[in-house]
């Protein structure tokens, strides 16, 4: 299977959208991932009808969501090859991870609201896996993070985002 995206949800928690390149897939397969190496078991499979519609099995050609108990996006890498854990195979051709090419320092404007800072970063990455961060720390400033971007408009809808009240809680 050929992962195209994923987003995370509060109550299953990561879910990947897949188009299954070869074979079939069922509830209750193990399956691994060529890319980050890591082995899960399928918790549900189904077609997006427009909502998630749980089928039980998935097979050949089929574009279809699972849920593998992933607990972050970061797992799920775009273009990553996700199989059967008894079987071995190459990765399917296209798979690069993300090239960050704009970095920013974000800090808070008071150092007591790091932890606050902290909390509002690992809400916006839970959907956003592109974005890579770093704490880091300054003699002006404090304590911080250092975030890469794959660009500018990456970087200031984060930092939008960021700004919102629903986002941030200080």
């Amino acid at each position: 299977m050929l992962l195209l995206d994923s987003y995370y949800d509060e109550y299953k928690g990561v879910i990947c959208h897949v188009a299954v390149v070869d074979g079939a897939l069922c509830k209750g397969d193990k399956i691994s991932s060529a890319g980050f190496g890591q082995s899960y078991e399928v918790l549900d499979v189904g077609i997006m009808h427009p909502e998630l519609t749980a089928t039980g099995v998935l097979l050949t050609g089929q574009v279809v969501y699972i849920v593998t108990g992933m607990r972050s996006t970061k797992e799920a890498r775009i273009g990553d090859t996700l199989y059967h854990s008894k079987s071995t195979v190459e990765p399917l051709p296209g798979f690069k991870p993300a090239k960050h090419m704009v970095f920013s320092g974000f800090y808070p404007a008071d150092g007591s609201d790091f932890e606050a800072l902290n909390h509002a970063i690992e809400t916006l990455t839970c959907n956003d896996a592109s974005v890579s961060i770093t704490k880091e720390s300054s003699t002006a400033l404090g304590l911080g993070f250092r975030c890469g971007f794959l660009g500018l408009l990456h970087m200031d809808v984060f930092h939008q985002r960021l700004e919102q009240p629903e986002v941030i809680r200080l």
